[in-house]
């Protein structure tokens, strides 16, 4: 196998690449004014935080974060836009219980790893 067929694409890489080309473009079109795109970050700007939770996602090193960057960035959005009647203040109770629900995935999933791997050592 040469060289170029063992690399591979970081795909974090190539996703947040192609993040910031589009909304360099976008913003640019809003400069230019072709499109109101201002009005768009106003509204969703904790979609910003959600894009960067899904390039954490591809990697198997940032997955928890990523996870994580999700769960901030979904709450953000929720509570900015006040859906279901959720505030920035009544809404917080949220982030324990997705904190305390990851804690006690990972723990499951820790568990499980260490299972397996002890599965193959014997």
């Amino acid at each position: 196998m040469n060289e170029l067929a063992k690399k591979r694409i970081d795909t974090g890489a190539l996703t947040t690449g192609i993040v910031l080309i589009t909304l360099g473009a976008l913003f640019l079109l809003s400069k230019l004014d072709i499109a109101d795109f201002d009005q768009v970050v106003r509204r969703h700007w904790p979609l910003i935080i959600i894009v960067v939770a899904v390039t954490k996602l591809f990697s198997r090193e940032t997955v928890w974060s990523g996870l994580w960057f999700l769960v901030v960035g979904s709450w953000l959005q929720i509570a900015h836009l006040r859906l279901f009647g959720l505030t920035y203040g009544s809404s917080w109770p949220l982030l324990l219980i997705a904190l305390g629900a990851g804690i006690v995935l990972r723990a499951f999933i820790d568990t499980m790893s260490r299972r397996r791997e002890e599965n193959h050592e014997v």
